[in-house]
C-alpha cells in the first residue's frame, strides 16, 4: 500500500506507461481515507462544541472548509488523472475512453468497470512493461 502511494505521487505526470489493479485501488483506498479524516477534521474545527465541550479547533474554523472542499482536490486532480489514464492502459485501452466519464451517469459506471477489469496484455505492451506495484 505504501509502495503503490509513493508511485502515486512519484509518477503523478506519467501519462503514458501502466498501473496495475492493486496498484491503483490501493491509492483510492488512501485517498478516500485521507478525505475522511479531512472531512472529520472540517467538522470537528467549524462547529461550535463537541459532545458539550469547547471546541479546541475552533480557531481554524474558516480555514478547514476551504482546505478540504478546495485544495485537497486540486492537489489531486492531476496524479489522479495521470493514474487512471496508466491503469486504462493496463487493460489495454487508450486514453479516450477516459472520456466516457463525462456521459452523465452510465459513462461512471463503464469507466469503473474498466478500471476494474484485469490487465489484458500479460506482457509488453505499446504502453510499457508490466506495472510492479
Amino acid at each position: 500500500m505504501i509502495k503503490a502511494y509513493r508511485s502515486y505521487w512519484k509518477n503523478g505526470l506519467n501519462f503514458s506507461d501502466r498501473t496495475s489493479r492493486s496498484g491503483y485501488w490501493w491509492v483510492a483506498l488512501v485517498n478516500i481515507c485521507v478525505l475522511v479524516v479531512l472531512v472529520v477534521f472540517m467538522y470537528l474545527s467549524t462547529s461550535g462544541a463537541v459532545a458539550g465541550f469547547k471546541n479546541p479547533l475552533g480557531f481554524i474554523g474558516p480555514v478547514a472548509p476551504i482546505f478540504v472542499l478546495v485544495s485537497w482536490p486540486v492537489i489531486n486532480a492531476v496524479p489522479s488523472l495521470a493514474i487512471t489514464i496508466r491503469r486504462l492502459h493496463d487493460t489495454g485501452r487508450s486514453v479516450k475512453y477516459y472520456l466516457l466519464a463525462f456521459i452523465p451517469v452510465v459513462g461512471m459506471f463503464i469507466l469503473l468497470y474498466f478500471l476494474t477489469s484485469p490487465s489484458m496484455n500479460p506482457g509488453d505492451s505499446r504502453y510499457g512493461c508490466r506495472p510492479r506495484v
